[in-house]
């Protein structure tokens, strides 16, 4: 018992040794570029913060107050950015940061376009050095209705390589936005069921030609039942009575046969090799 309670122990101690390990390299060093290939006196956090604005301000709202737009960014930046930059994926870069701070604008908030440098505005910057080694610069977004943190990488010069707006939620905000999407998922599955079903019950329209299908009711179902019964019937007894018929005039020769054998030599010049009905049908007489 003793030697269980030993094993145990020394399982629990390995078990907590294994998650401290673990925290300690997951734990991310914040607001220093120590150790990094990045210049600690040149990314600091007073100049990120500079930085950001830029990015916001002289940027973003800059462009937006020019009447730029997503649709025409390339058009009246691009060479203006790549002029700049001298680098493809830098222009691809901004422009994706630009076209995701002009989806964040409208529900991070402003008075006006005028008040716009005031109304959205950088708060507090933090940094991190990534686990490729690249420096992550997240910068606080207030505007009058909702918060947001712009987070965007930079390369050792100071040269953006990545940008995007995240909006802060509130909870009520979230499930919302979740029970919205799960009604216009099941609405979209549901017409497309109705969809299907109707095309499927145009079919035999389209398979006739665009004829629609006569629809027979339960009494004209059991009429033509009765008059198929009925004309079985008649079409048996027609047999029979013409096996009737077959047998009588057999015998009227027989016997006229053997009557005019006795009247004459007894020879019989009368055989029967065939009898044909001629018309579509025998009547019976009473």
């Amino acid at each position: 018992m003793k030697h269980k309670s030993m094993k145990i122990c020394a399982l629990g101690a390995a078990l907590l040794l294994t998650l401290g390990l673990t925290a300690c390299g997951d734990t991310t060093q914040w607001n220093t570029v120590a150790g990094s290939r990045y210049d600690e006196m040149t990314f600091t956090s007073e100049t990120l913060q500079m930085v950001s604005q830029n990015i916001e301000d002289s940027w973003f709202e800059t462009w937006y107050m020019s009447g730029v737009t997503p649709d025409n960014f390339e058009e009246m930046l691009y060479d203006s950015i790549y002029g700049s930059f001298q680098d493809e994926k830098t222009y691809r870069a901004i422009a994706s940061g630009y076209r995701s701070w002009y989806s964040a604008k409208d529900e991070l908030g402003y008075n006006s376009e005028a008040s716009m440098p005031e109304d959205i505005r950088i708060a507090d910057v933090r940094y991190y050095i990534n686990k490729d080694g690249q420096l992550i610069v997240e910068a606080d977004l207030i505007g009058t209705t909702h918060t947001a943190v712009m987070e965007y990488g930079l390369d050792r010069d100071g040269i953006p390589t990545s940008i995007v707006i995240n909006v802060n939620h509130s909870l009520g905000e979230k499930l919302t936005n979740a029970g919205l999407n799960t009604l216009l998922g099941m609405g979209m599955a549901f017409f497309v069921l109705i969809l299907v079903s109707l095309v499927i019950s145009l079919f035999p329209v389209l398979i006739r030609n665009g004829e629609p299908k006569k629809q027979v009711s339960d009494k004209e179902l059991a009429e033509k039942a009765m008059d198929s019964t009925l004309d079985r019937i008649a079409e048996q007894e027609e047999e029979e009575e013409g096996d009737e018929i077959v047998a009588v005039i057999t015998a009227a020769i027989a016997a006229y046969e053997a009557e005019r054998g006795d009247a004459g030599d007894g020879d019989g010049s009368y055989q029967v090799r065939s009898i044909r009905r001629v018309g579509s049908k025998w009547r019976k007489t009473a």
